[in-house]
């Protein structure tokens, strides 16, 4: 993947390429110039008023804070939703991701959807908390953990997807956050 824009913590790494009319990204765990995907966002197209996972059409990275820790800031419109996305990196083992969309007419979706690479087992799926298992030894590391800290995790097993949504009801017109970390553990 040729990424226009990506962000490590550790052995942990997002990375954001072009695909139609947004960006895409992938979050995985790196080995030296090694990039292992953990999980794909599922994109939606042109024509979905809401779609799959946050169509981001910018992403820059900047530096805050008194560290000037690096970020990855991006925007994006869709249908009838402006969206925006922080993503940071915590204690060198995690990143956060911080996704709100404020909606103009009802929704009867709103989140970010990831389909888990083949690589990976989803170990134990609860509202708020998902693990993830490798048994090659190639890979490290060999559990992550993704937990959701504002809104709900859905895991659907037949198509081995991952969902984050926010708490609050998409039918109303207002500014939906949600958020979660991935990490290791």
């Amino acid at each position: 993947m040729n990424a226009t824009a990506s962000l490590s913590s550790g052995l942990l790494c997002v990375r954001y390429r072009r695909l139609g009319d947004r960006l895409a990204h992938e979050i995985g765990t790196i080995d030296g110039d090694s990039f292992y995907p953990v999980l794909e966002s599922i994109e939606g197209t042109p024509v979905d008023a809401w779609p799959a996972s946050p169509p981001m059409q910018q992403i820059v990275e900047e530096s805050i804070g008194a560290s000037l820790s690096p970020v990855l800031l991006g925007v994006g419109l869709s249908g009838n939703g402006h969206w925006s996305i922080a993503i940071e990196s915590q204690n060198t083992s995690s990143l956060k991701f911080d996704v709100a969309c404020k909606n103009s007419k009802p929704s009867l979706w709103f989140g970010s959807k990831y389909r888990v690479s083949t690589e990976w087992v989803v170990a134990n799926a609860i509202d708020s908390k998902i693990e993830l298992s490798h048994s090659k030894r190639e890979f490290v590391p060999a559990r992550l953990q993704l937990l959701a800290t504002i809104g709900q995790l859905r895991y659907d097993e037949s198509n081995r997807t991952i969902a984050i949504v926010p708490a609050s009801d998409p039918e109303k017109k207002l500014t939906h956050r949600w958020c979660y970390r991935i990490g290791i553990g």
